[in-house]
């Protein structure tokens, strides 16, 4: 027995409501792929509109009677699961529907992260007469909304359908220590001077002052301490850790 499986939502805001539509597919539906060489699970971009098929825009308040319904047939019949072989559990599908509302993103801004989303008009009985709508503004979609307004089958989807483009999140690079103007931090001293970095080829490079940048610093005692024995093989020479105040 078949059942559906949810793979990722892409919510979309237009103005103060959502479109929630998600990336889903059947169990025992499967497809071949050209750069692949090989079947694999269909996937395909649907509005979460049952029992409203010809609407695509919803409220907040209508996506939560929306998953609610959702989740009672979920529970109802079990055929609505996360991950291959893995049903939803008791209110989490309501829960990952609801939550699609919090990652949500304007039309606008989908197309700026690389995506095509269109409508699909499948109203006809006629499959070779079912239409695709591409639009990239909130204006375009709400007019083509506007066009629409007898078509009573409706669902929205990007040209990829089996992924979405997100914004790319990149970390933000972590600022440096300012070591003088902490009260204390700690170093790796010897004979000839302190501890710096180890080397490719082996041994390692030292400076002789510990207050400039390449000396290897720690803010901890413990932590210095943890390195020498983390390294001990290494050094071949005695080191100690030693503490250094800065000075105004």
């Amino acid at each position: 027995m078949s059942y559906e499986i949810y793979y990722d939502r892409a919510f979309i805001r237009v103005g103060e409501s959502f479109i929630p539509l998600v990336n889903q597919g059947s169990s025992n539906c499967w497809e071949y792929s050209c750069f692949s060489k090989r079947e694999i699970p269909e996937k395909n971009w649907q509005v979460l509109n049952w029992r409203h098929r010809a609407q695509l825009v919803f409220t907040a308040d209508e996506i939560r009677r929306q998953a609610a319904i959702y989740e009672e047939t979920s529970q109802q019949n079990g055929m609505c699961f996360k991950t291959r072989n893995t049903p939803f559990a008791s209110g989490e599908f309501g829960r990952w529907i609801l939550n699609g509302m919090k990652n949500s993103y304007t039309i606008e801004e989908y197309v700026s992260f690389g995506n095509a989303p269109f409508i699909h008009d499948y109203s006809d009985a006629d499959p070779d007469k079912w239409k695709r709508y591409y639009f990239r503004t909130t204006e375009d979609f709400l007019d083509l909304l506007e066009q629409l307004q007898g078509s009573d089958r409706l669902s929205l989807g990007f040209d990829d359908k089996r992924n979405v483009h997100h914004p790319v999140k990149h970390r933000p690079k972590p600022k440096p220590t300012d070591y003088q103007a902490l009260t204390e931090y700690f170093v790796l001293k010897f004979d000839l001077g302190y501890f710096s970095r180890w080397r490719k080829a082996g041994g390692f490079v030292y400076a002789f002052d510990a207050t400039v940048k390449p000396t290897r610093k720690f803010l901890k005692e413990a932590d210095a301490e943890k390195y020498l024995v983390k390294y001990q093989e290494r050094f071949t020479r005695p080191f100690a850790v030693e503490r250094i105040i800065p000075t105004a």
